[in-house]
């Protein structure tokens, strides 16, 4: 939850909010689905979750690994705590190498994307942090879906954690102290953009609670600076 400092002003809130996009690097929280796993337990689908927990190149049950090896095109997808404008993503391949094959992200509304196909660089008998970038999203993040394919090299492959980068949207929730109405205005100081909207509480008579500065049209990127205000009317 963002907090934002209160200002009290003739029966009215003023609040004021200097914020920076920020860039926020998270480990997936979530299995969605695969094509096949080794066992249930070890070397299954949800030791790709969390951290890092395999520390030394090789044959680990700590990392997921497919039901046999050699069988071609696999997948793992995978799902994070927060959605972010996504601008890339770390595979962390402690068994094989080379072997990613394309990411596809997946949106709020469940939208799959293709964001990148081509040649995993990773180098053999290391452990390898595979990076693949691209341009910021429009939209939110909240899976990914990464292809392999097994027959590239002899043996088993295996992916430790995954890890989604992105930045943070810019929203939150305020004290239920302002009657149904207030209004927000949204400044990007770095480009210049300045959005103003009106929030609203849930329901005829219910305060308002919640600001999104994305979602009434602000455009951010990273390292951008961004003032936030809102006032209304003090509930009574």
């Amino acid at each position: 939850m963002k907090k934002i400092p209160l200002k009290s002003i003739c029966g009215s809130l003023f609040l004021v909010l200097p914020v920076s996009a920020h860039a926020l690097d998270q480990w997936a929280t979530k299995v969605i689905g695969f094509s096949s796993q080794y066992s249930t337990s070890s070397w299954s689908a949800s030791q790709a979750l969390k951290a890092p927990n395999t520390n030394s190149y090789g044959d680990n049950s700590t990392a997921w690994t497919t039901a046999v090896a050699d069988a071609g095109e696999e997948f793992l997808t995978l799902g994070f705590a927060n959605p972010v404008y996504a601008t890339g993503l770390t595979i962390r391949e402690t068994y094989g190498y080379g072997f990613v094959t394309g990411v596809q992200i997946i949106d709020t509304d469940n939208i799959a994307h293709n964001v990148w196909s081509g040649t995993d660089n990773s180098v053999p008998n290391q452990i390898n942090n595979f990076l693949v970038s691209w341009p910021q999203t429009a939209y939110l993040v909240k899976a990914v879906k990464i292809y392999i394919n097994t027959a590239l090299q002899s043996s088993y492959e295996e992916i430790d954690a995954v890890q989604l980068h992105g930045i943070q949207p810019l929203n939150g929730n305020i004290a239920p102290r302002f009657e149904h109405t207030a209004k927000l205005v949204c400044s990007n100081t770095t480009t210049a953009q300045t959005i103003n909207a009106t929030i609203k509480g849930n329901g005829k008579t219910a305060p308002v609670t919640q600001w999104d500065c994305e979602k009434a049209g602000l455009k951010i990127k990273l390292g951008d600076t961004v003032s936030i205000q809102i006032t209304g009317k003090i509930d009574q």
